[in-house]
């Protein structure tokens, strides 16, 4: 509760932040939702109309939508079951840590001290917004069963005896949820499990030192019982076998979502949000000790895909155990550390983070990336530093076992002092209070025009299946997670909406935003009437300059506007002062398009030319506003072709009827000239010409 503040009392109506904590709000609030409604289809969502599974656009987070879903069930309240869950994995992460060190070490000290090395580390406080990253306990978790089962299943006991199939079933169980909770650690817990079954296999059954001495031709060998190591082995094969069948309905629609848009992480943004050297002196903004020193005489400055400094306290301890402690079984977990670290400076050595001071030198990672299946859409390589805290927590349980084990041999003064000194230094130098939080109220306490929505009147004035914009579609400059606070209302609200958040931005919704971009321009209106929109939600201080707010003012004070203003409601509080969140009904232009009709009459094939270099989508919608008694052909795709018009693909070296080029582009590349364009009235945007 203290290395939260001040979250523990701003549980219902805070999130960290309006951008990744509100996506994931959302996506948690949806699976919640449609585990009552539509439990066949948990990615379904109202948002990025008209795709119908919009959340595998993204990471995969159906495990934390399981754990909300009760709260979200009871309460009502989406916030509350982030902000629990959030809350959670930081205990969660201690308890799992400390389960783990105890069980390998014996000493409840150790436990406790690599359990506040994990929790509450500053790479673990840098995924504060992220609620799947934060989850990182099923994994340790996980690994302490599969401890548990190698151990039931040794002689003089059977390997399939009861106990060690609990903890086998224990152990598939946690790793399932693990990769259920967050895409990014199935590759984590696999590489966690392959390193410490890697050294089972080699060291702890007595392989390595079997067939050492076979080498060396000695007449006495180790113990060495290749029938168990089989029989574990087998085991772990039928498990892992049953963990991708439980796994393969939840991911196989995030897997065609990759296949079917093209999806990867281009290697020079992989290579920018890589760790390098300097990330390791990198402490979470909120540390009250090295904040200061950090920014004033390091001169480093941190963020959340920064944050790796390992603490002078646990790497002293980590060091300890390695030195003296004396079971091998530690070099596992120096391993794991060794192997996040390196995953973590992603494809190329840098000595900066960001990609910054690289020496070009290639790391392991490029391979993964150009040879392992999906390990090309993980963006961020620093996140591997997970695994690197993971094997320093665990060392340094050893360290604090072995101080353990030295005072109490010498019954010293320190004996009764060390509990109490090692937890008091790990905590005081990982310290840090003063979390970010938004304030994000729900239910009767949402913004008024969420409510009003909502509300039975809002509902009879604006059809529950009435599309929606929400305007403006971000303040950002990428069309990746745009606006996802308005996701979170979604939930109250539930109107179909043109606006979506996802990291896989779908064929023509980056044109949607950039042309949105525009609003309230002619063309802007024509194309969200030819999307089907019925009514605009414009929060005006988002809006990008006064000039456009006037425009939007003046088109519904107009007779003939093409907006009508329902209502206007005081703003939320991320918009300036002053701005108001209006609603506008959007009413069909009244003979705009009637001089278009008239140029292309019905029954002609018409090319709806692109310009690659633009982002513009008006082509898409150009079919819904001539209407469908023509043929369309065009060399471009986008999830609106299915409300907009059926189009065929354009064939290279073809002339049609008519053609519909943007303004600006030369007609002669596409086989048409300037003397045969058409008069289609005014329109800024395209011009037309006849074959």
């Amino acid at each position: 509760a203290l290395f939260t503040l001040p979250l523990v009392g701003r549980l219902p109506d805070t999130l960290p932040d309006w951008n990744d904590a509100a996506d994931s709000t959302w996506r948690i609030g949806t699976i919640s939702r449609n585990l009552l409604t539509d439990p066949l289809h948990l990615y379904r969502t109202p948002a990025l109309y008209p795709l119908d599974n919009a959340l595998a656009l993204d990471e995969l987070l159906t495990g934390q939508g399981f754990f909300a879903a009760p709260v979200v069930w009871l309460t009502g309240n989406t916030v509350l079951a982030y902000n629990l869950l959030n809350f959670l994995s930081f205990a969660l992460s201690g308890f799992a840590m400390w389960l783990l060190v105890r069980h390998l070490t014996g000493s409840y000290l150790a436990g406790l001290v690599a359990g506040m090395v994990f929790a509450f580390s500053p790479w673990h406080y840098g995924q504060y917004g992220h609620l799947g990253l934060a989850a990182q306990f099923w994994m340790v978790f996980a690994l302490y069963f599969l401890v548990r089962f190698l151990e039931e299943s040794e002689p003089p006991a059977r390997p399939a005896n009861r106990r060690s199939l609990l903890f086998l079933g224990l152990f598939a169980l946690c790793f399932f949820t693990q990769a259920l909770v967050a895409g990014y650690y199935a590759y984590f817990a696999a590489i966690l499990v392959a390193i410490y079954m890697t050294y089972h296999v080699a060291f702890r059954s007595g392989a390595a030192a079997w067939l050492w001495s076979r080498l060396r031709r000695r007449t006495s060998s180790p113990e060495f019982r290749p029938r168990v190591l089989f029989a574990q082995l087998g085991l772990l094969a039928a498990a892992s076998a049953m963990i991708v069948a439980l796994l393969a309905p939840f991911v196989l629609p995030f897997a065609q979502a990759k296949s079917g848009y093209g999806f990867t992480r281009a290697l020079d943004e992989v290579s920018y949000w890589s760790a390098g050297l300097k990330s390791l002196l990198r402490t979470t903004r909120h540390s009250w000790l090295y904040e200061p020193v950090q920014v004033n005489a390091l001169g480093l400055e941190t963020s959340a895909e920064r944050e790796m400094y390992p603490g002078l306290v646990a790497s002293l301890f980590a060091v300890v155990g390695l030195v003296a402690w004396r079971s091998g079984r530690k070099w596992a977990f120096a391993a794991v550390a060794f192997v996040g670290l390196l995953l973590s400076f992603g494809p190329y050595f840098n000595l900066d983070a960001y990609g910054e001071q690289s020496t070009g030198i290639p790391l392991p990672y490029k391979w993964l990336y150009e040879h392992v299946p999906g390990f090309d859409a993980l963006r961020v390589p620093q996140r591997f530093g997970q695994l690197f805290m993971l094997g320093v927590a665990v060392c340094a349980g050893y360290g604090a076992a072995a101080l353990a084990r030295w005072a109490s041999v010498r019954r010293t003064a320190l004996r009764a002092a060390l509990p109490l000194v090692a937890v008091v230094l790990v905590a005081v130098e990982f310290f840090g209070t003063g979390l970010p939080d938004v304030h994000t109220g729900t239910g009767a306490a949402s913004p008024e025009v969420y409510r009003w929505l909502a509300s039975e009147e809002g509902r009879a004035e604006v059809p529950p299946d009435a599309l929606l914009l929400e305007l403006p579609v971000s303040q950002g400059e990428s069309a990746i997670n745009t606006s996802p606070i308005y996701m979170v209302y979604e939930l109250e609200h539930r109107r179909p909406m043109l606006n979506g958040s996802a990291n896989i931005v779908p064929r023509g919704y980056e044109r949607l935003y950039s042309e949105m971009r525009r609003f309230p321009t002619p063309g802007t209106l024509d194309i969200i009437e030819g999307l089907g929109v019925k009514y605009l939600l414009v929060h005006t201080g988002g809006l990008l300059n006064d000039g456009k707010r006037a425009d939007l003012a003046a088109e519904a004070a107009s007779p003939g506007g093409r907006v009508q203003l329902v209502r206007s409601f005081p703003d939320t509080p991320n918009f300036p002062e002053g701005s108001r969140a209006e609603l506008y009904r959007l009413v069909p232009a009244q003979g705009r398009f009637d001089r278009l009709r008239d140029a292309v009459p019905p029954g002609s094939s018409v090319w709806l030319v692109d310009h690659p270099a633009r982002l513009r989508l008006y082509n898409t919608a150009l079919p819904a506003l001539l209407g469908p008694d023509r043929t369309y052909y065009a060399d471009f795709t986008t999830i609106y072709d299915a409300v907009t018009g059926r189009r065929e693909p354009a064939q290279p070296g073809a002339l049609y009827d008519y053609a519909a080029i943007y303004q600006g582009d030369d007609p002669t590349k596409y086989g048409y000239r300037e003397e045969n364009r058409v008069d289609i009235g005014e329109n800024d945007i395209i011009s037309v010409y006849r074959k």
